[in-house]
């Protein structure tokens, strides 16, 4: 038996982007929990990004797309073709678990949740040819998880990643993660986490756990006191709240995971507005003073960088230009992102009376505005965020935020700054160039 797992491009309208320089987490993963389960499968993987996918030229028993909700136009398409030929797909991810009705259009089989418990059924019943339309995933165990298979892509990547928890104890509302992985926190094992990323062939790591020290502080120090001995040479990055650097026990949490090889963090600063902060639910994991805690990470020497969006009904013009000032005046860069509510979240309940009529699933990506604002246009905001942008991620920015950070982390927190900053930087520059001639070509017809 032959199974394809795809993963579908991120650029506009399903175009090939140039994709990240991480490997797609979860079709590594998705790899070795198919030899662990049906060790006779022959699997191959493509990742859209980088590679043309093309329907008619697939040779497989069964096709597998993950999808985030930006995707879902392109994946839809390339399943009914594949469909039309007679070919066996199944879809899962977060946007098929939000909308499994619209989803079960385009498949012969959804995934609801999570995989561990029912791929094997699943892979049984392709093989017998009595293929069910939905797989109710359930929350699994993390003890003897797979470890991803990293020698099946024709693609070259500069980061591996690695997962030591699923879940998430906030409730934010624009967020999916509480309710796809869920509220109660499930931790990995201490040493299988240290065995897997010691052994892996990558030396520099996206962790990809939603929160990579608020799930259990003391599990979070133990965990990086035995990475800071066991794994020599290898770095990694990884996405964190801030109240979590506000507790007692923060000096040795920071002082150790710099050992275990953090480089920098993407921190939920998640609103510069007090009133958007509150209506996403996010008060409670920034902690009393969230600036101190930026300045406390990077005494560390360990890059920072915010996740924050703007442009949700509840900010004003003043909030894009305020988020330039706020890096400004902690010496840290950001990853600011257009306000969108996505499917299966609070938000998108509240949002959805302002949805914008016409607009498909993959205007969801965080660059473009998706719903009606009492004050600003689509277009009004769409131009303020690629001007803020632009502003934030100049080359003489981002060296000055690089030499802001602490020589502790000397070089490699000094280095990642420069990995994560200059292409992101480069990336947001394109999309703006591209959207400009969009908008040129729209303004001819």
């Amino acid at each position: 038996m032959k199974l394809l797992l795809v993963s579908p491009p991120f650029g506009e309208k399903g175009q090939m982007s140039k994709g990240l320089p991480i490997a797609p987490p979860v079709l590594e993963y998705m790899a070795g929990l198919t030899y662990q389960v049906r060790p006779d499968i022959h699997v191959e993987l493509l990742d859209a990004n980088k590679e043309q996918f093309n329907p008619a030229a697939v040779d497989a028993d069964l096709v597998g797309f993950t999808v985030l909700t930006p995707q879902a136009p392109w994946v839809y398409q390339m399943s009914d073709e594949l469909r039309s030929m007679g070919k066996k797909v199944a879809l899962g991810g977060m946007h098929v678990t939000a909308m499994p009705d619209e989803s079960r259009q385009h498949a012969d089989a959804v995934i609801l949740g999570e995989a561990e418990g029912i791929w094997k059924e699943l892979l049984d019943d392709v093989n017998n040819n009595r293929l069910k339309p939905v797989y109710n995933g359930r929350f699994s165990d993390l003890i003897g998880l797979p470890r991803p298979v990293t020698n099946l892509w024709r693609t070259n990547y500069v980061y591996g990643y690695f997962q030591t928890s699923r879940g998430c104890p906030f409730s934010c509302t624009f967020c999916s993660v509480h309710k796809f992985f869920g509220g109660k926190v499930r931790k990995r094992p201490v040493n299988e986490v240290v065995e897997e990323v010691a052994a892996s062939k990558w030396r520099l790591f996206w962790g990809i756990d939603d929160n990579i020290w608020g799930v259990d502080i003391n599990h979070t120090i133990d965990l990086y006191r035995e990475m800071s001995k066991n794994v020599k040479g290898k770095w990694w990055f990884g996405s964190g709240d801030l109240v979590s650097v506000q507790h007692p026990r923060s000096d040795e949490l920071l002082g150790y995971a710099r050992k275990a090889g953090l480089t920098a963090v993407l921190v939920g600063w998640e609103s510069n507005n007090m009133m958007s902060l509150k209506e996403y639910k996010a008060v409670g994991k920034q902690g009393k003073d969230r600036r101190d805690a930026i300045k406390k990470i990077r005494d560390f020497g360990i890059e920072v960088m915010l996740f924050i969006m703007v442009g949700g009904r509840q900010d004003m013009r003043d909030d894009f230009e305020g988020i330039l000032n706020l890096c400004d005046e902690l010496k840290v860069s950001a990853h600011p992102v257009m306000t969108t509510p996505f499917p299966g979240t609070e938000l998108y309940e509240a949002y959805e009376p302002y949805l914008i009529h016409g607009l498909d699933w993959n205007s969801f990506d965080g660059n473009h505005a998706v719903f009606e604002h009492p004050t600003m246009t689509p277009e009004q905001r769409e131009d303020a965020i690629i001007k803020l942008r632009a502003d934030l991620f100049t080359i003489p920015k981002i060296l000055q935020r690089m030499f802001q950070i602490s020589w502790r982390g000397f070089p490699m927190s000094h280095i990642t700054s420069w990995m994560i900053q200059y292409p992101q930087g480069r990336a947001f520059k394109e999309y703006a160039r591209e959207r400009k001639e969009r908008v040129l070509i729209r303004a001819t017809l």
